[in-house]
């Protein structure tokens, strides 16, 4: 059995008993309060708190990130402020809240700042040297830099692009498989960089506004999917791609979702820039 997920509150936040801004409150959840973690779609975490399930709007939640080496906890927004904690490096911090140089946030029950350069989404430092080559070649990129993964099939997406690319293993060389148009993160709800690993799926997913079909799941909350159809699934009613707009999720042609949704299997690496 895994351990509880906890995040938390960035403000005082209604919990719904659907996943909807219309369904009924439960209880306002005040802010800076912790709960644990059930399940994430795009836009919609289900949660327990005090004894009670349903659902929070996911942009008024914590964002996870992990630490890139070891860091101070501090108590002010300083490099000169009290070290309240020695966070280890690869320690996953909740992010209430950036102002500049500085996230706050929670770690082991404490509400303290971190300096945000010792903060990414994956606990890697960025190569922008490496990065220049992701962005001009990417099958130059998967093999120069021998990105390894446990399946025949290595994922990537490139966010500026935006682009997914399937390659398969060619006796130890990728070899580009597809590559395919995607609509990615907003600005305000970027899709997560770094390099992570597929863990689940879901046939669907959605609100009482939109559904989505054939989501493979990347980290969290975050998924490669299809694109937006109407709530009973039957008609597509957003079909954009090559655009900034999701929740943070990463977009396909319902065909090309439903690809990684039956071949991907659970480990296969996907690295995102």
């Amino acid at each position: 059995m895994r351990a509880p997920i906890n995040k938390y509150t960035i403000t005082n936040l209604n919990l719904r008993k659907e996943p909807s801004k219309s369904a009924m409150i439960i209880k306002v959840i005040p802010a800076y309060s912790r709960f644990e973690l059930i399940d994430s779609d795009d836009e919609w975490l289900k949660v327990l708190y005090d004894d009670q399930i349903g659902y929070v709007y996911k942009d008024y939640v914590s964002v996870t990130k992990v630490t890139t080496s070891n860091v101070h906890l501090r108590a002010k927004p300083s490099k000169n402020s009290q070290s309240m904690k020695v966070i280890k490096k690869h320690q996953e911090v909740e992010v209430v809240d950036q102002d500049g140089l500085w996230s706050q946030g929670f770690y082991d029950g404490k509400l303290g700042f971190i300096y945000s350069g010792y903060l990414s989404d994956d606990g890697a430092k960025s190569d922008p040297d490496k990065l220049a080559v992701f962005y001009t070649d990417m099958t130059k990129y998967v093999n120069d830099n021998k990105i390894k993964s446990p399946t025949p099939f290595l994922l990537t997406t490139d966010l500026k692009a935006k682009q997914t690319y399937v390659f398969e293993d060619n006796k130890g060389t990728w070899k580009e498989l597809y590559r395919w148009p995607s609509t990615i993160g907003a600005p305000v709800t970027p899709t997560i960089t770094g390099t992570f690993h597929i863990s689940g799926r879901k046939p669907s997913f959605g609100t009482d506004r939109y559904q989505v079909k054939y989501a493979t799941r990347i980290k969290d909350g975050y998924y490669y999917h299809s694109i937006l159809y109407d709530p009973s699934g039957t008609r597509i009613i957003d079909d954009r791609l090559g655009e900034a707009l999701s929740h943070g999720c990463i977009r396909l042609v319902p065909e090309n979702a439903k690809w990684i949704y039956d071949n991907i299997l659970d480990g296969t690496t996907v690295v995102i820039h």
